[in-house]
């Protein structure tokens, strides 16, 4: 198949990338760090799938459509859209900045419909799939990420949306991790949230084991639709 990936140089993403090509698939990737981008090509040369990338920013549009028009130029269709950048910062909601507040929502939710928007016309015509990333956050609201669990419960009412109305004509997937082992928490500013908060991501699942539900996701295509999927990290251990 042929997919489009956010957010591909890092975290969920990177190993979601690694995930399709080793298992045969076309990867187009849109991030912001090209050596990062570069790397995760010449690796992906190795593997039976190939990556091809464009270094930019969500929050871009002209970024955007130059990315799904070379995707369409190279692949001739896109199959699997996965807009998965995303940011998160954890503060109180009487200590957060605008700018935090601003960046998520334009990150999480305009920048997933600047994607979804320009990759749709190829989407339906090749009758593809959105699996969109979600986080438990989409359905639980937490202390310290008020913000951060309103563009994640957005996220999961486009998820819907688009499974209403595009019912026969596309498959729509969210996937909702839980604490996944990233860089994600080092974004936050709050030094006494990101110490207290930094050990439950390390003990969180791992990118892969996300990537491998995503990849299970796309290979379920013709025997059934997984609509959603909720990952949380095994602590049994």
């Amino acid at each position: 198949m042929n997919i489009f990936i956010t957010g591909a140089s890092s975290g969920i993403g990177s190993s979601t990338v690694r995930a399709l090509c080793y298992a045969g698939h076309n990867v187009f990737g849109v991030a912001r760090r090209k050596e990062a981008l570069q790397a995760l090509a010449d690796e992906c040369a190795l593997y039976d799938g190939g990556f091809q990338f464009i270094t930019g920013d969500v929050r871009d549009l002209d970024t955007i459509k130059k990315a799904v028009k070379q995707a369409i130029d190279s692949f001739s269709s896109i199959d699997v859209l996965i807009p998965n950048a995303g940011i998160g910062y954890f503060n109180p909601l009487d200590e957060g900045t605008m700018e935090e507040w601003e960046s998520m929502v334009d990150v999480n939710v305009t920048g997933v419909l600047r994607t979804i928007h320009t990759a749709l016309p190829h989407l339906l015509k090749s009758k593809g799939h959105i699996i969109n990333i979600g986080s438990v956050a989409a359905r639980q609201v937490f202390p310290n990420s008020g913000v951060y669990c309103s563009t994640k419960h957005a996220i999961l009412a486009m998820s819907e949306a688009l499974r209403i109305e595009f019912s026969g004509k596309l498959a729509v997937t969210t996937i909702n991790p839980g604490a996944v082992n990233t860089p994600f928490i080092d974004r936050t500013r709050n030094e006494e949230l990101r110490k207290e908060y930094r050990p439950n991501f390390e003990k969180g699942m791992t990118s892969e084991f996300v990537a491998e539900s995503i990849l299970q996701v796309i290979q379920a295509s013709g025997r059934g639709i997984i609509s959603e999927i909720t990952l949380r990290p095994d602590h049994r251990q």
